[in-house]
């Protein structure tokens, strides 16, 4: 038989006279009552810590490292969950939802596709896996937004790089200044460095990459290609396919590109030894995508 539990003060009562066991019942229920109820002045109920609150309402964390690096893109609440403003006015889905081969994210990426491949930095070592490209998706409005739509618009400057005149945009001659420090001070202990960094094959060409409509990064002033002599690039095997990995460059240059937010076309299946592009995003532990 099914029993239910009495509290123990009205458990006590059935050995009380009448007039205390109405009492005490009495009591009893009141008490119980205020039990369940809330007191009117028991003020507002305790809030969480104000990080779990704003977490909800927080841009995804790569969006805001993004953000950080590229300050002309502002996160904004979409329809469809987070995006961006870019100063046109336009709105961008940061993630648009569709699943896409590489040859795809090559031609039409969001914004997040260009951070799916995760950039490792070390010790360099064959890139055997197919497609495995880390900085080759590029989102060109952001591009565009940040460094110049137009020749005419790519605000670059004039550049002494180890002894060479060269020309790359305003906002990163910086980073192309501190890195020139790193080699001139790497190949004052090391002379054999110094021939990868003669004859460099250039830096601002407004220009398509070989073989696409895609705009290069050369066009925006924020890479450089090394002494095209001492550089390997797939497209130049023979036979073409299938790509087999190649490199001649140092990792002590290496190292001081990527010290400086420079990413490396050596390290990409479709290799570009020569190649190194401002892209500080992609070395930010905090722009990698949550998986």
């Amino acid at each position: 038989m099914l029993t239910t539990r009495k509290s123990p003060g009205c458990e006590d009562a059935r050995v009380t006279p009448v007039h205390f066991f109405m009492r005490a019942c009495v009591l009893c229920l009141l008490s119980q009552g205020a039990l369940a109820a809330t007191p009117p002045d028991a003020g507002p109920p305790v809030e969480a810590p104000r990080a779990a609150r704003d977490a909800a309402g927080a841009p995804p964390a790569a969006l805001a490292c993004l953000a950080k690096w590229y300050p002309v893109l502002t996160p904004v609440r979409l329809d469809a969950g987070w995006g961006f403003t870019l100063p046109d006015g336009r709105a961008h889905p940061f993630d648009d939802g569709q699943q896409k081969s590489f040859p795809r994210k090559l031609e039409a990426p969001d914004l997040e596709d260009t951070l799916s491949i995760a950039y490792v930095a070390g010790p360099i070592a064959p890139v055997t896996r197919e497609d495995e490209d880390p900085g080759r998706i590029r989102f060109e409005p952001l591009f565009e937004a940040m460094y110049g739509d137009a020749k005419e618009k790519v605000d670059v400057v004039p550049l002494v790089f180890l002894g060479q005149r060269l020309k790359v945009h305003r906002k990163v001659a910086p980073a192309f200044q501190r890195v020139a420090a790193r080699l001139e001070a790497l190949v004052a202990k090391d002379a054999s460095l110094k021939p990868f960094l003669q004859g460099v094959g250039g830096t601002f060409v407004w220009r398509n990459i070989a073989h696409t409509t895609r705009r290069s990064a050369h066009s925006y002033g924020v890479s450089i290609d090394l002494n095209t002599a001492r550089s390997h690039y797939w497209e130049w095997q023979r036979p073409r396919l299938p790509v087999r990995w190649r490199n001649a460059v140092p990792q002590a240059l290496v190292d001081a590109f990527e010290a400086e937010g420079f990413i490396w076309g050596g390290r990409w299946y479709h290799y570009d030894t020569m190649h190194f592009e401002y892209r500080p995003e992609l070395l930010d532990a905090a722009c990698a995508p949550a998986r």
